[in-house]
């Protein structure tokens, strides 16, 4: 499965996020630019930055999801 992650620098988005990827699904990560990474730098995403209000970050976040 792929699933898209919104939110995935905070607390219930990066456990979310390792959890997805433990069991082998391929996450995809919407982050803003300025986003602390430490949550989820050591787990197998994909990292796209943009913005949910910004409707041209979406396109290459949901490409393929």
């Amino acid at each position: 499965m792929k699933a898209l992650v919104t939110g995935a620098t905070g607390f219930i988005g990066s456990h979310l996020c390792e959890e997805l990827a433990r069991r082998g699904h391929t996450v995809t990560c919407l982050v803003r630019e300025k986003s602390n990474l430490k949550w989820i730098e050591n787990i197998d995403l994909k990292i796209i930055t943009g913005d949910c209000e910004k409707i041209e970050s979406l396109y290459g976040a949901v490409d393929g999801v």
